[in-house]
């Protein structure tokens, strides 16, 4: 997390907002955010044709940070209207030598442009989500099966002044959760699976690989390249089988003077070996202006495409104000545009203020 909008890359992730740490001992800080917000949504949208407003607190999330020379680590505890407490990240890395780190535990995936955490937004929502279900067809959120999140797994990654490589083996990407090839349930990814499919109360094994390379190319441009491939083997008692799943994505990034230009495209498959394959195609242009020390607009259009059966594009407007360097005000307007299979659309209007708070 920084203080300054900076550009979202492999060297460090996109945030309009940030906070300093709070040392508490030599080897050990903290730092957090408390996340609340109010939207309204007009939803004339082929799934639904109401209007619904909403005042909750989003989120809490403290990290505790541990320094120990070449051993660090990081415990992210959270807790989420509707989910609860979680642990979020929980990693310990070591830096044999400089520029190689390896890292061990449950970390977010290097893909994607749009960070998992409010505080890594130029904006309230992210690009291929929604209040409503518009991004969701038969009980598959479309969302959620883009990019992976956070896994359990081993990374090892190398980083000089302007490149940046690494290699991940994990217990899933998308619908591994929790497992390393054994058997196991994940009650998250066994209801995605089951939605996908039409399985009912499925057994997942699974294993992905992750890789990730970005450069800095100098005058304020930046390339990120990253991919990721798993093997879930399904078990629903009468017939198993399985779920090849690929995601290639790519992103650019220009920063000159006030100005931040991003343009990122992905291609994510989903081959089930019993159904067939969904790709998805999505893809977001961003672009941000930091008129003042305080203030920044953004502008972004994404759009997302699932074969056919899901067509959506985003339209967002947002403007972020910093009181402090602790509290930060979002507001944002998104037009969503939509066609599912069939022919049926319908138009999503989404209006939303963010308190954010860290620390």
């Amino acid at each position: 997390m920084k203080n300054e909008i900076a550009i979202a890359s492999a060297f460090f992730a996109s945030s309009c907002f940030s906070c300093g740490e709070i040392v508490l001992t030599e080897s050990l800080s903290v730092e957090g955010f408390a996340d609340m917000s109010y939207s309204r949504t007009e939803d004339d949208s082929a799934t639904a044709d109401q209007t619904e407003n909403s005042h909750s607190l989003d989120q809490v999330e403290i990290t505790f940070l541990l320094d120990f020379n070449a051993v660090s680590a990081q415990i992210d505890l959270q807790w989420e209207d509707g989910t609860g407490y979680s642990v979020d990240q929980a990693f310990t890395s070591y830096s044999p030598s400089n520029g190689i780190v390896i890292t061990v535990g449950s970390y977010d995936s290097m893909l994607g442009f749009e960070a998992p955490e409010p505080t890594g937004l130029f904006q309230y929502s992210g690009a291929y989500s929604s209040d409503t279900e518009t991004f969701t067809d038969d009980d598959v959120t479309y969302s959620d099966i883009i990019t992976p999140e956070t896994n359990n797994g081993i990374k090892v990654s190398y980083e000089t002044d302007t490149d940046f490589l690494a290699i991940s083996l994990q217990d899933g990407a998308f619908f591994g959760d929790g497992r390393l090839g054994s058997s196991a349930d994940s009650d998250t990814s066994a209801d995605i699976v089951a939605q996908l499919t039409g399985s009912a109360d499925p057994e997942l094994s699974a294993y992905a690989i992750e890789a990730a390379y970005a450069k800095d190319l100098g005058n304020g441009f930046n390339v990120f390249l990253g991919a990721v491939f798993e093997t879930t083997e399904v078990g629903n008692g009468a017939n198993d089988f399985e779920i090849e799943s690929t995601a290639i994505n790519a992103f650019t990034t220009y920063e000159t003077g006030a100005w931040l230009f991003v343009g990122e495209y992905t291609m994510t498959a989903h081959d089930v070996s019993t159904v067939g394959e969904l790709e998805i195609d999505s893809f977001l242009m961003m672009a941000n202006c930091s008129y003042s020390d305080q203030a920044s607009i953004t502008g972004r259009v994404s759009h997302v495409d699932a074969d056919d059966i899901l067509k959506a594009t985003k339209f967002t407007l947002a403007h972020n104000y910093a009181f402090s360097n602790n509290l930060l005000l979002v507001a944002e307007i998104s037009a969503i545009d939509c066609e599912f299979e069939g022919g049926a659309d319908g138009e999503t209007l989404e209006g939303a203020l963010e308190l954010l708070f860290t620390f």
